[in-house]
């Protein structure tokens, strides 16, 4: 274009000098001159537009390139943050089959203990009700025994039952039934010795009161008067209200009239 221009002056100035260059053609050569320049003008402005638009579009390339790499950095970083979520899912589910396996275990064993346990108390319950039988029966033999005089037999039950079941209720009753089975076989001493050892072993038992007493009656059978009053005076003032105060008392005004 700037070419053409330049051609064209060149050729009316050519012309211009040739003719004689008239007034006219002077005016128009001007006016392609301005032409020219607002051509040039806007060429450069054109051409400054250019370099402008090469600059943005490059910098547009590498922002673009930034802008890429960063996505790259953000994808990878997602990608190993949903890898390592996805082994830490498989570490839970890991876990929980785990877990899951272990509290079968654990329901199993749970229930072969609780099937021990009520085995175990089943025969406990069955050993308690043969020892409580045990227990009665020799009881009942040796009080048998007693009731038909056979005192030896009846103080050899009577010690078995509580040498065997010293932790059971019937121990003290056994024991208390040995002393009035030497004193019923007229074996003051030993009865006496029994029911010694009987008031000192159980002081807050049901028998204390009449032990106290049939202590006491043993000692007088002995003629150790000194020991039975003694006896006698701890058991009224122990055992107020036993039946058995009136006769201690009884006896012993008795004596004292005497």
């Amino acid at each position: 274009m700037v070419k053409r221009i330049s051609v064209i002056v060149f050729c009316f100035a050519a012309v211009a000098a040739l003719s004689g260059c008239s007034h006219i053609t002077v005016l128009r050569t001007k006016e392609l001159v301005e032409v020219q320049d607002r051509v040039d003008t806007l060429y450069s402005k054109l051409a400054t537009l250019q370099n402008k638009l090469l600059e943005e579009q490059v910098k547009l390339q590498e922002e673009q390139k930034t802008h890429s790499e960063m996505m790259r950095l953000v994808r990878a970083d997602i990608l190993m943050r949903f890898t390592d979520i996805d082994r830490r899912i498989s570490g839970i589910e890991t876990n929980i089959f785990e877990s899951h396996s272990q509290l079968s275990t654990l329901r199993q064993t749970t229930t072969e203990v609780s099937r021990r346990l009520e085995q175990k108390l089943a025969n406990d319950e069955e050993a308690a009700n043969l020892r409580k039988l045990q227990l009665e029966k020799l009881f009942e033999i040796a009080m048998g025994d007693f009731n038909a005089g056979r005192y030896d037999l009846a103080i050899s039950g009577f010690r078995d039952l509580a040498t065997q079941f010293p932790e059971s209720a019937e121990a003290p009753e056994a024991e208390y039934w040995v002393a009035e089975s030497f004193y019923a076989k007229k074996d003051y001493e030993a009865a006496e010795k029994a029911f010694f050892d009987f008031v000192k072993k159980y002081t807050d038992g049901p028998r204390y009161c009449v032990a106290l007493y049939k202590l006491g009656l043993a000692y007088g059978h002995q003629d150790k008067l000194r020991s039975r009053e003694m006896i006698w005076r701890n058991f009224m003032n122990r055992c107020p209200d036993s039946p058995e105060v009136q006769a201690a008392k009884a006896q012993l005004e008795s004596e004292e009239r005497q």
